[in-house]
Parts: structure tokens; sequence; C-alpha cells
């Protein structure tokens, strides 16, 4: 689904997302050709906007003004470009969004560098109409994400991942990223106080949610839906709930992984099977989908504090839909 197609129930959030689309292209070039081709092609690539999304909508409750909240989502969104270029090189992914990814036609160097040119053009959007007090929150977003991709590569082949310790970690390289959309959106927006509280934690929500369901998509997707091979990190090493639940629900499953483990390797596809059958199996899925509407319902307490307006209910659609 792309951006027209999610936004076309609030027209005037489709339209200030194309003012943002245009003002990254503005901004994002480089004088360096190479650099600026990547980072053109990465924009043109597409994607749901859903975190420059949350930044208007936010404002949206509060006085809205154009001039600080559409350069703020655009950073926001740039942003999130920069981790995932980065989470490419790490993943070692050759496919983003149905086209190699920067890594792979470029080389770890070159993505490397993008990443970064991207962080700092992020920064330099902020700060033409933020306060240094409020850059504060991008550069702990930029921290707090930094730690969460440092947490899972420590964790990788690691059978005694928790519940905990995976929800601390997505909590840091997920959804501190949507809270930040919201909190900045409702300070442009110059929202009370307890407005902006409950956007922050909505967004924060909504982040987790956001990243159990994916989790759970790498068990249970089409592959060709969701534009990446099912099993993808597990093959990789990396434990998501889907997987923690089912082998504390069933030792005999755990060894099996602890085997495949062993070699700290990627695992071969028969081995990538095997434990995605037993999570299914050993109520894997069905405990990840009670975490999943737990998050969900955490995000609805929080929008049930807010105006009600129809962008609360944009915002409450949005949430839904995480549903499995």
């Amino acid at each position: 689904m792309g951006l027209i197609s999610l936004w076309t129930k609030c027209p005037d959030v489709l339209e200030e997302l194309r003012r943002v689309e245009e003002y990254i292209k503005k901004n994002i070039s480089s004088k360096n050709e190479l650099l600026s081709t990547i980072v053109t092609d990465l924009v043109d690539a597409g994607g749901k906007r859903i975190r420059p999304a949350f930044v208007i909508i936010s404002s949206k409750f509060g006085r809205y003004n154009r001039k600080k909240t559409v350069p703020a989502a655009g950073a926001l969104e740039i942003l999130h470009t920069a981790t995932l270029v980065h989470d490419d090189i790490i993943d070692r992914s050759k496919m983003r969004r149905g086209k190699l990814t920067v890594a792979e036609e470029y080389g770890n160097d070159i993505a490397l560098y993008t990443g970064d040119f991207l962080f700092t053009k992020a920064v330099l959007m902020l700060s033409k109409g933020i306060s240094a007090e409020k850059l504060e929150i991008i550069a702990k977003t930029i921290k707090a994400i930094c730690e969460g991709e440092v947490y899972q590569f420590n964790d990788r082949f690691n059978v005694d991942s928790t519940v905990f310790s995976y929800l601390k970690r997505i909590s840091r390289k997920t959804a501190i990223l949507f809270a930040s959309a919201c909190l900045l959106g409702a300070y442009t927006g110059k929202c009370s106080r307890n407005v902006e509280k409950s956007l922050a934690k909505y967004g924060f929500y909504y982040g987790m949610a956001f990243q159990i369901r994916d989790d759970l998509y790498d068990y249970i997707a089409d592959p060709e839906r969701v534009g990446k091979p099912v099993g993808g990190d597990i093959a990789k090493g990396i434990v998501t709930i889907p997987a923690i639940y089912a082998m504390r629900n069933n030792p005999a499953f755990k060894e099996i992984v602890s085997r495949f483990f062993a070699k700290k390797a990627i695992l071969a596809d028969d081995e990538v099977d095997v434990i995605i059958s037993g999570v299914k199996k050993n109520g894997g899925i069905d405990d990840a989908k009670m975490m999943l509407n737990t998050y969900i319902e955490r995000g609805m307490r929080e929008l049930m504090k807010l105006p009600s307006n129809n962008y609360r209910k944009l915002l409450e659609e949005l949430l839904l839909s995480l549903r499995i």
C-alpha cells in the first residue's frame, strides 16, 4: 500500500504529505553526484510515510503550523531512511522495497556514508524550525535506535533471549521513533501537555505493536506480499517474540534451535523450515498475537484521552489495522 492509497480518507493529511515529499526532495541533494543519486533513489522508492504522517496528525490536535511541521515530518522520514540503510548493512540484506539495497548495489562503505549523510540531513532539517531543547528529542532517539541495534546484534543466536529483553530491544529499535514523531508533531502544534503526553504514549505503543506484527510476519506472511523472505530474521540468528515464546513453551524445541545456532552462522533453508514449523506448533504465534493485542489495547486507551475528532479516528484506524 503506497502513500496515496493509505491516506485517501484524510485528504488534508495527504496534501501535507505531498508537501513533505517536495520538501525532502528539495533539501536532500548533495554536491556529490553519486551521493545525490543514491539518496534521490531512496526517496523515490516510496513507502507509506507513516512516521511523517504521525508528525502531521499529531500537530493537527493543536494549531497546525506548516512552516514548522513539514520540515519536522521530512526530518523524521529521512532519519527513518538512514536507519534502514544502516540496517541493511548489518543484516546483509539484498533487497528493500523491491529494489537492491544501497549496500548491495554500491557496497558497505558507500552505504555507511549514505546513512551518515542522511542522519546529518535530518538534524539540519529540524534545526530550521525546532528549538535546541526539542532537538534533544532527536538526539536521544538516534542514541536509542543505535543502542537497540547493538542489543539485537549482541543477542543473535541466543536461545535464552527473554520477552523482557526483546521488548526492551524493540522499544529502542522501533517504538521510540514513532513516539518521537508524535511528540514533535504535538510540539509544532503547541498542544497541551496532556495531549502531548498521550500522543507520545500512543506513538510508542503503536511502534511496539508495529514491530511485533512485523516479527510475526517473518513466520506467517506471504513473502511476495511483505517483500522479503519468511524466516529471514531467524536465519540470521535474530530471535524474536514468536520463537521466544515457542522455546519457553517447549524445552525440547529450544534444544533443537540451540543445535542449529551452535555454529553461529546463517542457517540453512531446511533448518529455518524446522524452526518456523516448531514456532507454529508450540504456541509461539498465538502468544505473540496476544502480546500484539496488548499493545494495541494500550494505544487505544491513550487515544480515548485525546479530543474526539477525525484525526483521533484516523489514529484509531491505523492502530487497529495492525491486528492479525
